[in-house]
């Protein structure tokens, strides 16, 4: 049976070396790597994982815990996350919550009873007092647990709102319509776009209607919701900014079949800018996050802590900016 001490034999290299490659431990040379997993691909070796982390207390195996996947957004960051993971030879378990407490709950009951190294929280159905006692790693995307010692990465959501406010302003609308996310709970940091678009508009005197939607991620709900909560109140809007993509797009539709044209009479903006956005027809203009920044930042973090560091508890908040589309 083949041991670490025939993979470091045949390479020339000692078995302290081939281990660390292994377990991910210390500095090791991109050249070095390479060598240790060609020879282990010209031995047929393959490493018994579970002893390995028993015996390192590490699993090499990372968590990240979201709404839904198939959501665009989502599904585009645990992408971007686990290619981050991949580069740090990790690997990524994904949890769909599926906007339940119940399933967020067990989830995360489930993931401390594992030996893995950390979870990436994105699912935000439970309260801070859920996570203020976990026993590994946690970093969280978008929502404000009151853990110093969980950091926090998000895009600048109020600078987002802001500039779609602004955009809209630009373009000569006096009369806006805003389609939120749900605003009753405060920790979520996403409701900083909500405050930015509120604020410009405000302080430029530009008259602002906001609806708040549930915590849903499917353009059949937000058609629902636009069609029972906004549609008799379109015509006495000229624009709109909606808190994600799958919204504008939801009211893009609308307004077509309401014989609203767009963007002569009404101008839609969006947020995310995801693939999704990137290939539906019109091009939406769009506040984009940097999905593959946000998901750099997040492994990034969560393998500093993994390994004794102490990143920066704070808020980390990542630039947005404009793609200008065809619906303004």
């Amino acid at each position: 049976m083949l041991t670490i001490k025939d993979v470091a034999r045949e390479a020339h290299l000692s078995p302290t070396t081939v281990s660390r490659v292994l377990n991910n431990r210390g500095y090791i040379s991109e050249k070095t790597r390479k060598l240790v997993y060609d020879t282990m691909e010209k031995l047929n070796y393959h490493p018994n994982k579970i002893a390995r982390s028993l015996q390192s207390n590490t699993s090499n195996l990372i968590a990240i815990l979201v709404p839904d996947s198939s959501n665009p957004f989502f599904g585009e960051l645990v992408t971007c996350v686990e290619r981050q993971c991949m580069k740090h030879n990790y690997r990524l378990i994904l949890c769909n919550s599926f906007d339940t407490y119940e399933k967020e709950s067990r989830y995360l009951k489930l993931l401390q009873e594992q030996n893995i190294d950390g979870l990436i929280a994105c699912s935000h159905i439970l309260d801070e007092n859920s996570y203020q006692n976990i026993s590994l790693p946690v970093v969280s995307f978008d929502k404000d647990y009151r853990n110093d010692k969980i950091p926090i990465v998000c895009s600048d959501n109020y600078l987002g709102g802001t500039i779609a406010a602004q955009h809209l302003h630009e373009k000569g609308c006096k009369r806006l319509l805003h389609i939120a996310g749900p605003l009753t709970d405060k920790s979520l940091l996403g409701h900083g776009r909500f405050f930015g678009f509120k604020n410009y508009c405000e302080k430029n005197g530009i008259d602002v209607v906001t609806y708040s939607t549930e915590n849903h991620f499917s353009v059949e709900y937000y058609r629902e919701f636009i069609l029972s909560s906004v549609r008799e109140s379109l015509d006495s809007f000229d624009g709109a900014f909606c808190s994600n993509d799958l919204i504008a797009f939801a009211l893009f539709q609308i307004l077509q079949e309401q014989n609203i044209p767009v963007p002569k009479a009404f101008k839609v903006v969006g947020f995310d800018h995801t693939i999704f956005t990137k290939t539906v027809s019109p091009k939406l203009t769009t506040v984009a996050q940097n999905i593959p920044l946000i998901a750099e930042h997040l492994v990034n973090t969560l393998l500093e802590m993994q390994n004794g560091g102490s990143p920066e508890r704070g808020v980390v908040k990542l630039d947005v900016r404009l793609i200008r589309g065809e619906t303004t």
